[in-house]
């Protein structure tokens, strides 16, 4: 008799590829959503459309949030190209960004698929380098790929 619950199959393997800017001058962060690869194929004959929704932490509140537009997967891949600006209340006060790959099809309403979170209290090495990069060198475009974490 097997009393193991069944295991999630649904694991993302879903990988972000996202450019940040920081404006001092301006007081903004620039996200750009490039592109998705290692999309989950649909498991229905029904198309399924992807989408990215970035949110600007602060204080521990969402200050700003964003999305792209939602775009069907052609050969696991989606892209974007779509920039974000996110307006700081304050230099003073640590910020961070959060980016959640979701998808959207007729039959499931939104699902989020996985997340980055870029920060300097991030746990996913790429994502901490990118931050500290972005962070340490203003008006520098930082681009990276990051394997997503689940939401």
């Amino acid at each position: 008799l097997d009393l193991n619950p069944p295991s999630k199959s649904s694991l993302c393997h879903s990988e972000l590829h996202l450019s940040t800017c920081f404006q001092p001058v301006s007081g903004r962060i620039q996200l750009k959503a490039l592109a998705a690869q290692n999309l989950p194929p649909s498991s229905s004959p029904l198309s399924q459309a992807f989408f990215v929704k970035a949110e600007l932490h602060q204080l521990g509140h969402v200050v700003m949030k964003r999305k792209t537009r939602a775009l069907k997967a052609s050969g696991g891949q989606c892209q974007w190209e779509e920039t974000f600006h996110f307006l700081l209340s304050s230099l003073e006060h640590p910020c961070s960004l959060s980016a959640r790959l979701c998808s959207r099809s007729s039959v499931r309403r939104k699902q989020c698929l996985g997340q980055v979170q870029l920060s300097f209290d991030s746990s996913i090495p790429e994502a901490l380098e990118q931050w500290k990069d972005t962070m340490a060198h203003p008006e520098k475009v930082v681009t990276s790929w990051h394997r997503l974490s689940p939401p």
